[in-house]
């Protein structure tokens, strides 16, 4: 607990998530022109698909989240790295776009199992006294990711077709399963109570919360509400930021280029937030998270120049890692680890159901307006909203005895 141990399971953890993540989820970017091309598709048909992922990722994210709980995240990550090898293979196989959205409905079980609820659950019970910068250091795999994986299917585009490029890819889900197996584990019950137990700022576990009693907090209204818009405008970025600022600049290997460090600041952001979170209040530092993706959109909507790009990808960048990391730390401060996968499992939903809803919103409101800047304009006002939500973060566990849970030196900003 909070030693060598935990920073192998983080480093495992770290490892899996680079693997599962960029093929699971920034892949698609890179795929949307080519996928387009061969098949006629509108990029609203295409986007539709991802809306698809989002809305089935929601269906089972809280059936997932409790397994998690139940079976422990080594099982369910190797679980979800199989689906995930499945799932990939057959999207390089379908012939109509139906079977495209029959696929991309069934993605999300290999997706939401491999990656960053089982990895920042497993962490948060390693890790109390450093907590944040363990968990930043574990989502850092999905900056990595990120960054890597669309520049590896851009390497395999040029000599492949994305069929064949997606078959290809698959086999890194495979290779995924190594380091969960070798590292990823659950401390022992008795050694996590012990060292809990000693902790003189620890509440005991049956101050956490249960789902039920989360859903009656603000906390989880506010942070799931929040993400859910956060995750809608990254989505769209996720997934058209190339497509956008192609139009905007005119060449697609300078968007290319702008979305590859928008995903390496996303690795940075991990890096620079999490450690924030174990010192600083945590609702200033999800503010400042949820509010730095505004102000680097507020860049797009001033300019077409690749500079203003450039530096949007770092403003936005960096929040949206910090995002990452910050976002299950509050979890398991306000509610407790111990049903954390349970109620993250359900905010999740929430939270996909904006994944979904983002394309699609992005693909209407461009092929309605013919204009990026309407896009940027939409997603600038639901980030100034998403802010808003999250800063009613508050700590809602408690002990036994009705006292505030506290861990660390004023990590919330109380009312």
């Amino acid at each position: 607990m909070d030693g060598r141990a935990g920073w192998w399971v983080v480093f495992g953890a770290f490892a899996t998530l680079a693997f599962t993540a960029g093929i699971g989820f920034f892949v698609i970017p890179v795929m949307l022109k080519p996928i387009m091309e061969e098949t006629g598709w509108t990029l609203t048909q295409v986007s539709t698909g991802v809306t698809v992922w989002g809305i089935s990722a929601a269906l089972i994210s809280p059936l997932l989240g409790g397994l998690i709980d139940r079976l422990g995240a080594r099982p369910m990550m190797l679980f979800g790295c199989l689906v995930g090898f499945a799932t990939t293979l057959l999207l390089s196989r379908v012939a109509s776009l139906n079977e495209f959205y029959v696929v991309m409905a069934l993605a999300p079980i290999g997706a939401i199992s491999s990656t960053y609820i089982p990895v920042a659950t497993v962490v948060a019970r390693w890790f109390h006294r450093h907590r944040g910068i363990a968990t930043g250091l574990a989502m850092l795999g999905l900056g990595v990711g990120g960054a890597v994986a669309p520049q590896a299917a851009n390497w395999l585009l040029e000599t492949n077709s994305w069929r064949e490029t997606y078959g290809l890819l698959a086999y890194g889900y495979l290779a995924a399963m190594f380091p969960t197996l070798i590292w990823v584990r659950n401390p022992r019950p008795e050694v996590e109570r012990a060292y809990v137990e000693r902790l003189p700022d620890e509440a005991a576990s049956d101050g956490d919360l249960t789902l039920v009693a989360a859903l009656r907090t603000r906390s989880f209204w506010g942070l799931s509400l929040g993400d859910m818009l956060t995750g809608a405008i990254f989505n769209i970025f996720n997934v058209q930021l190339i497509f956008y600022l192609t139009q905007d600049m005119g060449s697609e290997g300078t968007a290319t280029n702008v979305f590859s460090l928008f995903m390496l600041m996303l690795a940075a952001g991990t890096l620079v937030f999490g450690p924030l979170a174990d010192v600083m209040p945590l609702r200033r530092v999800f503010v400042l998270c949820y509010l730095l993706p505004a102000v680097g959109v507020g860049l797009l909507m001033s300019s077409s120049w690749a500079l203003v790009a450039f530096c949007f990808a770092v403003v936005a960048g960096l929040a949206g890692g910090g995002r990452s990391a910050v976002f299950p730390v509050g979890l398991a401060y306000s509610f407790g680890e111990k049903h954390m996968a349970a109620i993250w499992g359900l905010s999740n939903s929430i939270f996909m159901l904006g994944n979904a809803l983002g394309p699609f919103l992005g693909g209407v409101v461009y092929d309605e307006t013919g204009s990026t800047k309407s896009v940027y304009l939409m997603c600038f006002c639901l980030l100034l909203i998403s802010t808003t939500l999250v800063a009613l973060i508050r700590q809602e566990r408690r002990e036994s005895d009705g006292a505030a849970y506290s861990s660390g030196a004023d990590d919330f900003d109380e009312d």
